[in-house]
């Protein structure tokens, strides 16, 4: 987006406001990668993560109602026993789980999956890092491999809705909000939100993980005039941000996603609680 000099000095000085306004450990304790930071970097925060990365579809509390069932249940070294269980065990170890359009069968059909990545590459950040192309400007090479990878070994199981919505597509024209937010996880960092695990694929191939909260928001400050939450909506946005910290251009993204899930930031203007944003002085939003 065309901006000027003091525009994105503007911009740039508000969004780190609105960082330094924020408790990340707070804010961490009420988002779904508070489940990954309970594991040690390594072949299991892995597997939890993407778990957790994949399922935070819906309300914040509903999702992490339903990873308080499903993480206990990969027990206590969840990347080995992924890669030891057959369908038949991933599906007694699932059973039973309903969230939404996910139900146990589903995950039972990831875990199948990650345990044949396990096996061959010896662990999901080996195998993310079998299916990057060093070339592309961005990581969607990688998701769209892994996702392949994932499905392929319940391929020949009948067609689940459910299933196609829990490993959506990222070939597509969705801005795949989920599979982005978990590489943010995995490769920015480390700071005290994301892990910084596999940065040698590079934070600045990353895209930003659009949701209702970052599409809005991003609109509000100008980051965006896409009217749809979709892939150029966060091409359009992540390109906008990369003129603020081309090495980092998801610095802001969890600031900015909570502000809008924590209801600080409502969809008109509202006197009371606009008086005391720390972006009051770039938010276009109407009157």
């Amino acid at each position: 987006m065309a901006a000027s000099a003091p525009q994105l000095d503007l911009l740039r000085a508000e969004l780190d406001a609105l960082i330094a306004a924020h408790d990340p450990a707070e804010r961490r304790a009420a988002d779904p990668i508070a489940f990954p930071h309970r594991w040690p970097a390594g072949p299991d925060r892995e597997v939890v993560a993407l778990f957790a990365g994949l399922m935070a579809y819906g309300r914040a509390d509903l999702i992490a109602r339903a990873l308080d069932d499903i993480v206990p249940r990969m027990g206590p070294a969840p990347a080995r026993a992924a890669a030891a269980d057959d369908l038949a065990g991933a599906r007694r170890r699932f059973e039973g789980v309903v969230y939404r359009f996910t139900r146990g069968e589903d995950l039972a059909r990831l875990w199948v999956g990650l345990g044949a990545l396990i096996r061959r590459h010896g662990s999901l950040g080996a195998a993310a890092r079998h299916f990057d192309d060093p070339r592309s400007e961005t990581l969607r090479p990688l998701l769209i491999g892994l996702r392949a990878a994932l499905m392929a070994p319940s391929a020949d199981l009948p067609d689940r809705r459910g299933f196609r919505h829990l490993l959506a597509d990222p070939a597509g024209s969705s801005a795949s909000k989920r599979w982005h937010m978990w590489l943010r996880w995995m490769v920015r960092g480390p700071d005290p939100i994301d892990f910084g695990d596999w940065r040698d694929l590079g934070p600045q191939r990353l895209l930003m993980p659009v949701d209702t909260h970052v599409h809005r928001i991003g609109a509000f400050v100008g980051l965006t005039t896409r009217k749809t939450a979709d892939l150029r909506c966060a091409r359009e946005i992540t390109e906008a941000l990369r003129r603020l910290c081309p090495d980092d251009p998801l610095r802001y993204d969890f600031a900015l996603a909570h502000l809008g899930i924590s209801g600080r930031c409502p969809r008109r203007r509202v006197a009371a609680i606009c008086v005391e944003c720390p972006i009051r002085r770039i938010c276009q939003l109407p009157p």
